[in-house]
C-alpha cells in the first residue's frame, strides 16, 4: 500500500517525492485513500498539488519535495510560523481562478458541544486553511467530504457507525443555531470566518439536509457487521468495505467522492 501511495504523490507533483509517513495503525491506509481522492480528482481534469504546512506549494523542482503525515496525537491545523514541516495537505480546484480546496488528514474539529472530533479524511474550502495557519488552532464546524478511515480486523459494529453519525451531529451548524453559537449571522457551516460571497457553505435548516449535502463514508479494510451498514442510507453514509490495494473496492470509494466533489462543488 505504501507503494501505492508513493505512486499517487509522485503522480500529483509531477515528479519524485519524498514521503514522511507517520507510524501507527491505519495511517498508511488513510494515506492511501486521500492520495487516491486526489489522483481521481487529477484523472477528472482537476488542477491538483501538493502543499506544505505554511501554505505553500510543493514545486517539482523544488530541492525540499518531502511529503509530511501527521504523527502522534490528533490536533488542528498548525501555526504557518512554525515552518513547512508540519502535517502537509493536497489543495486542488476544477480550474484556474475556481473555488480552491484543502484534502486534510487527521485534524480535529470543534463541534457545538465543544469536544474536538478528528476526522480522518477531510475536504475543506481553502479559506478555512489559510486563515487557520495564521495562528494555528482547530476549525468549528462540518467538512464538505468526511471518511472516516479503518483499518482494521474485525468486521465494523453498529456501535462504530453510531460513533460517526455522533460525530457529525455535533459538528453540523444548523440556521437555527444562531442564537447558541458565537459566529455572527447569516450563519456558515464552518468557521473560522464569514466567506460573504460563497453561498455554498451557507448552513442548512435540518440535519437531513446537511447529510444528503455532504459525502460521507466509512472506508474499511474488512467489511460491516450485520446491522451496520443498514443505519447507512438513513444517514447518508456511504459505507466501504474490503479496501485494499488494488481492489475494485477501492476504485469504486476514490471513484465515488470524486465524481461527488466534481458534481457539488464548485
Amino acid at each position: 500500500m505504501i507503494n501505492n501511495v508513493q505512486s499517487a504523490i509522485n503522480a500529483i507533483l509531477g515528479s519524485v517525492a519524498t514521503l514522511r509517513s507517520a507510524s501507527g495503525a491505519g495511517r498508511i491506509f488513510e494515506l492511501f485513500i486521500m492520495t487516491g481522492v486526489a489522483n481521481g480528482l487529477q484523472n477528472r481534469g482537476f488542477e491538483v498539488w501538493l502543499q506544505r504546512s505554511d501554505g505553500s506549494r510543493i514545486s517539482p523542482s523544488d530541492p525540499d519535495r518531502r511529503f509530511f503525515q501527521r504523527g502522534g496525537a490528533p490536533t488542528g491545523v498548525p501555526s504557518a510560523s512554525l515552518g513547512p514541516q508540519n502535517a502537509s495537505v493536497i489543495g486542488f480546484r476544477r480550474a484556474s481562478g475556481a473555488a480552491e480546496w484543502e484534502i486534510w488528514n487527521g485534524i480535529q474539529f470543534q463541534g457545538r458541544s465543544g469536544a474536538n472530533d478528528e476526522i480522518d479524511i477531510a475536504v475543506v474550502p481553502r479559506e478555512v486553511g489559510i486563515q487557520l495557519r495564521q495562528s494555528g488552532g482547530l476549525p468549528s464546524g462540518r467538512p464538505r467530504v468526511a471518511i472516516e478511515c479503518k483499518d482494521a480486523g474485525q468486521a465494523g459494529s453498529v456501535d462504530e457507525m453510531r460513533a460517526f453519525v455522533a460525530r457529525l451531529y455535533d459538528l453540523t451548524m444548523l440556521r437555527w443555531h444562531q442564537p447558541y453559537l458565537p459566529f455572527p449571522a447569516p450563519l456558515q457551516a464552518i468557521y473560522p470566518g464569514n466567506f460573504g460571497a460563497a453561498p455554498f457553505y451557507a448552513a442548512r435548516a435540518t440535519y437531513r439536509q446537511e447529510n444528503q449535502g455532504t459525502f460521507n463514508a466509512i472506508a474499511r479494510r474488512t467489511g460491516f457487521a450485520f446491522g451496520a451498514a443498514a443505519m447507512t442510507n438513513y444517514y447518508a453514509i456511504e459505507p466501504h468495505s474490503f479496501i485494499t490495494a488494488g481492489s475494485n473496492q477501492a476504485a469504486s470509494l476514490m471513484d465515488a467522492v470524486a465524481e461527488w466533489i466534481d458534481k457539488e462543488l464548485p
